[in-house]
């Protein structure tokens, strides 16, 4: 893919982590692959398990590289969607791996995750004792969806609690709109 915009460049790293995984699961099978033919001429068990768990491999990190391609597919209006990514009242969490825009809210964790506020109804906090807190956007029907998490101790709370308040300031204008 060809970046063109800023929008796009600062999506492009926003991803990277996850793109580097992936490239580097590549770099794995391919050669797991390549050890199999090798062994191929000496040991055709070996070769063959080889070949196997590169295939596995393969399968699953093609199908994984696809997802990862159609996390945009959801967005209506990409250009919108790229210019809200570089606008001035762009949010962004770099330690929490979060960057809430206008109508979006991108989330890193072990995948990227793209939602939408016309979707979302409200912000949530559930609290697990003394120990952790969770914050959740809950879509219209009621799914929940984990934003960030913070434990005490762990030095986040104050970077939750402002992702928290931006979230809530976000969709209640989102809400605002609707009405």
């Amino acid at each position: 893919m060809r970046i063109q915009t800023a929008g796009e460049q600062k999506y492009y790293d926003f991803i990277q982590e996850r793109a580097k995984r992936l490239q580097t699961g590549m770099i794995v099978w391919g050669s797991l692959l390549a050890l199999a033919f090798i062994c191929l001429f000496s040991n055709i068990i070996i070769a063959a398990i080889l070949a196997a768990a590169g295939a596995f491999l393969a399968m699953t990190n093609i199908k994984a590289r696809s997802v990862l391609k159609g996390k945009l597919d959801q967005i209506e209006d990409k250009e919108e969607f790229f210019r809200q990514l570089t606008a001035p009242h762009v949010a962004e969490f770099p330690d929490c791996h979060v960057i809430i825009a206008r109508d979006y809210i991108l989330v890193f964790k072990e995948d990227i995750f793209i939602y939408a506020f016309a979707d979302m109804e409200k912000v949530e906090v559930g609290i697990q004792g003394e120990v952790k807190k969770v914050l959740f956007l809950a879509d219209r029907q009621g799914k929940r969806h984990e934003i960030i998490s913070t434990a005490k101790g762990d030095g986040m709370q104050r970077e939750f609690d402002r992702v928290y308040e931006t979230l809530k300031e976000r969709l209640g204008r989102q809400n605002l709109r609707e009405r």
